[in-house]
């Protein structure tokens, strides 16, 4: 939707034109990448939040620090992530875009990293990292405020911790955040998708003067509600095992 919303103009039309086109297998082209990054992924993005956190707020805990200690760990975690997200998002969307129903494989994966780099050599990999820096720095700051003031708040709506709430309370502050996250960065997220999907050479501000001009501004919310959907279910489920893990580690502690 993001690359070719005059082809794929809303969730229904582009499912439609998948299963048409390629079958049910055209739904996993290019899962490989992101599921093979999945768990390194978020391992940066927690790590470096935390040491940024510890950083910047002296030591306090999540709980404890402000929102402004939260923004600057979440930014600076952000950006650790691009180094994951970069390349393997690179990979993605090359073999989405690619004809028929292969790139769901690891030899599909394979043979696009290694066009890449008859292409472009090994800096090929880092093309679209500034819109991708874009999109993952502030945001993830935005990420972690959104968690923890839903959380707090939803914990004074249901009187506290504990019981069956705490999962619910985490499932549901995760999901808004993830929303919320997603929802701001949009506009960055589909001008990385065409700068990694497109010809070669063309710039962010290049590439964002054209889609305005041919597409207007609307289509840099393309893909807006799989997105915002997906966002609401993988982050609240993310937040959720991350305190379980806190917890678990915790408890070890304790022995």
């Amino acid at each position: 939707m993001q690359n070719s919303p005059s082809i794929y103009p809303n969730s229904t039309k582009t499912i439609s034109a998948i299963l048409k086109e390629t079958g049910l297998r055209g739904f996993m082209k290019g899962v490989l990448p992101p599921l093979l990054s999945i768990s390194l992924y978020q391992a940066v993005c927690f790590a470096s939040f935390q040491t940024s956190l510890r950083l910047f707020s002296g030591g306090a805990r999540e709980e404890e620090a402000t929102n402004a200690q939260l923004f600057a760990a979440g930014t600076a975690s952000g950006f650790a992530t691009v180094l994951v997200t970069t390349p393997t998002d690179l990979l993605k969307i090359r073999l989405q875009l690619r004809e028929g129903s292969g790139g769901g494989k690891l030899r599909d994966m394979l043979h696009e990293a290694s066009r890449v780099l008859a292409e472009s050599g090994p800096r090929g990999f880092a093309r679209g990292w500034e819109a991708t820096a874009l999109r993952d720095t502030w945001s993830t700051g935005l990420y972690f405020i959104t968690y923890h003031t839903a959380k707090r708040h939803l914990y004074e709506a249901v009187g506290g911790e504990g019981g069956g709430s705490q999962a619910a309370v985490e499932l549901t502050a995760g999901g808004l955040a993830g929303c919320v996250a997603w929802g701001a960065c949009l506009p960055f997220d589909v001008l990385k998708t065409r700068v990694q999907g497109g010809a070669g050479g063309v710039g962010l501000g290049e590439t964002l003067r054209t889609l305005v001009k041919e597409e207007g501004v609307g289509s840099l919310f393309s893909g807006a509600g799989p997105i915002l959907s997906r966002a609401f279910l993988v982050n609240g489920i993310t937040f959720w095992a991350y305190e379980e893990a806190c917890r678990w580690i915790d408890r070890l502690r304790v022995r």
